[in-house]
Parts: C-alpha cells; structure tokens; sequence
C-alpha cells in the first residue's frame, strides 16, 4: 500500500515541476501532495510547509540527499591542521541503508522518489509537532479569554421598556484587499513583462495560477503591516542563490473566495481567470531570499 502511495505522490511531483532544476520546488509540492494523499487539513498544512522552509530544516534537508546519493565517499584524515583528503574512497553507509530499503520495497531508487521519501518524513515530523503544540496553544488561548462576571446583572427600567431607541442603521466600511502571490525567481522576464504592461488580462491570471507557489489574501491593515517588511529581504548582487523568490502584491477591488486558504484547485483557477477583472494595481517586489515570506501566513497554492 505504502509502495503503491509512494509511487503515485512521485509520479504527481514529477508532472507538477516537470522542467525544474532545483529540488526544493521537488520538497515542498511532495508535501503538499503527501498532506492531501494523508487527509492533512489545510492549516496543519500551512504550518508543515511554513516550517520545512526554516534555514536549519533545509539544511539538514540537503545533507540527507547529498548522503542517500551519493555512493562512496572520500577518506579524510584527522591532523593538528584539520581534516586532510586522501585519495582513498569509502562506501557510504547511509547510501548502502537507502538502497536496500527500496530493494526491499520493490521500488526504483531515483533521486525524485528519494526526495519524495524525505517530503514523507517532513510530513509526518511537523505532523506530530503540530499535535504536541496544541494543548499548549489551547492554554494559551484560555488564559487570554476575559473573565464574564454576572455579578452585578443589567438593570432595565420602565421607560426603557416602554420607549425603545431607535436602532441606528449600521455603516459598513469597505477596505481594500490585497492578494499576495510567492513566485520563483526563474519567472522574472514573465514578472518583467507583467510590470511594464500594468495590469493583468485574462491569460496572464491563468499564468499566474501555474506559477504561484503559495499565497495569501487580506485586508490594507493587515496588508500594511506586512510591506514595510519586504524590501530588508532583497538579494544583494552577486548573493544570489537558487531558492530566491518574488513577492507580487496585487490590489483587488474585492474578495474573491476562491482565493481563501481553503477551497478547491477548480475554484482556485477560476478565481485566478477572474483576476482581469478584479486587479486594481499591480507591484512586484525585487528578487528577495525565500525567508520574505516566512511570516506572512502563505499557504500552498
């Protein structure tokens, strides 16, 4: 069964970054696959993708594929100056474990299925932490809710009664909403494009729907705090790295719900066709280091 689920999540990843170079775009759409195969709620999964993107977690995420592909390894030795080479190899014993594992299971050992298998694993580890936080959070959350005293009940007169006031009809207030999307670096001449023309027409909203990684919707106060931020996140020249992203804020003349954090692919590419219509103003961030987006509270795509 395991086998079986395994070779599906890879054969999806593998059709969904057909073309990409960089394995982390391979990690985090394993994910995302791995937490709708397993019925993973959205917000479990926010969080799961939220924390595989930490600095600390990805490198210890290069450091299990570098060692479960490579074979042999070369012989250091130890001297008063640090570690000196040799020409001598060694066979690399968490290479020899992650061999035999698919042997055993009857499944080819590519490097694809291997960051499939290190997505699982994410998977299940910010699973567990998820549930160990939640009674924690739980008691937070009590702690913080006001204290009702009915000691002193509310006393209603008679001319009250007798001569209600008259309800004041209710003012609603209509704020901006911003949409924010996460996109790879390789998608800058399309961004470029996208710029110098202004506005988006109806095939450039179908664009953006296969490009967007993750996004984010809400309104000029919540977006207001979260744009001073952007720009300390900008890629120096020649600091330039793989996993470098860009922020495209785009100003809507109303909410569209299948831009929420929680609808289906069909609602969500509808809403992305719509967005010829529902654009105010369009701003693309400079190329900015994947934490940019950290905090913000994106969720996948």
């Amino acid at each position: 069964m395991f086998v079986e689920i395994l070779n599906q999540v890879t054969a999806q990843t593998s059709r969904e970054c057909q073309g990409s170079k960089y394995r982390r775009e391979y990690l985090s759409h394993a994910i995302g696959i791995w937490c709708n195969q397993l019925n993973i709620s959205q917000d479990i999964t926010d969080y799961i993708l939220r924390g595989y993107v930490q600095p600390e977690i990805i490198d210890f995420t290069k450091y299990i594929y570098k060692e479960g592909t490579t074979e042999m390894n070369n012989l250091k030795i130890p001297t008063p100056l640090g570690e000196a080479p040799t020409s001598f190899t060694v066979k690399n014993q968490f290479y020899q474990h992650i061999n035999e594992f698919f042997h055993r299971m009857n499944i080819g050992s590519d490097n694809i299925k291997f960051i499939v298998l290190i997505a699982f694993a994410i998977t299940a580890i910010g699973y567990f932490i998820y549930i160990l936080n939640q009674p924690k959070q739980q008691q937070t959350t009590r702690r913080e809710e006001p204290i009702k005293s009915n000691s002193h009940p509310p006393v209603t007169s008679i001319s009250t009664v007798q001569n209600p006031p008259i309800p004041t009809p209710s003012v609603q207030i209509i704020t901006k909403q911003f949409l924010v999307l996460v996109v790879s670096h390789l998608q800058a001449d399309f961004l470029k494009s996208l710029e110098a023309k202004g506005r988006i027409d109806f095939k450039d909203g179908e664009s953006l729907y296969e490009i967007t990684k993750y996004l984010w919707l809400g309104s000029e106060t919540e977006y207001s705090k979260i744009e001073p931020n952007i720009t300390k996140y900008s890629v120096a020249k020649g600091a330039e790295s793989e996993y470098d992203i860009y922020l495209v804020s785009i100003e809507l003349n109303q909410a569209d719900e299948g831009f929420n954090s929680n609808v289906n692919q069909l609602d969500r590419y509808d809403a992305f066709r719509k967005l010829a219509d529902l654009s105010v103003n369009l701003t693309i961030s400079p190329r900015l280091q994947m934490e940019a987006y950290g905090n913000i509270g994106v969720y996948s795509r």
